[in-house]
């Protein structure tokens, strides 16, 4: 008896983490403006200057481990660079990916799209992960703890290769912002 393969299955997480997913967007998008009136949400179209930012990233699709973030002034644009490394024993296991976001409201907080891709690596000499090459695509969400502390949740819906499944995909950055 032959295994079938389907592309784009729902995988692991079932018709029920689909729709918390999708519960979840929904609400995040009814909450992303903060501005006090609707005259004023989304009024900054991109930031006035280079904003830099380095921290942490944990993300199955576009990287885990250390970041780095530019945003670019005068353009609704920017990328984030993140990766990581441990060696245990035998075992390595590293990291490397690129993110691409694309504003969509800037007010106190940022929403945007975003694009993503990154290659994993586990093992002693050989790719162990039967799929190491990621890409994705989702929505983004940042809000700011301080002036110059931020966190990032990205939803995307991520693409293993060369398996060929497709999961939506939480990640979590914490960054440090300076100009």
């Amino acid at each position: 008896m032959s295994k079938k393969r389907f592309i784009g299955r729902i995988g692991p997480i079932g018709p029920i983490g689909l729709i918390i997913a999708c519960g979840l967007l929904s609400t995040a998008s009814s909450v992303a403006q903060t501005a006090q009136t609707s005259n004023e949400a989304g009024t900054r179209a991109a930031f006035e200057s280079n904003v830099f930012g380095v921290g942490l990233a944990g993300s199955v699709c576009s990287g885990m481990g250390l970041a780095f973030r530019q945003h670019f002034g005068s353009i609704p644009f920017a990328y984030q660079l993140a990766g990581g490394i441990i060696k245990s024993g035998d075992v390595l296991l590293y990291d490397a990916g690129l993110e691409f976001q694309f504003d969509l409201s800037l007010s106190e907080n940022r929403l945007y799209a975003v694009l993503g891709g990154g290659y994993y690596y586990q093992g002693n000499g050989r790719n162990e992960l039967a799929s190491p090459n990621r890409f994705g695509a989702g929505i983004g969400y940042e809000m700011p703890f301080s002036k110059s502390v931020g966190m990032s949740m990205d939803l995307m819906v991520t693409l293993f290769e060369p398996g060929g499944d497709i999961l939506p995909l939480p990640s979590l950055g914490l960054l440090v912002y300076f100009k």
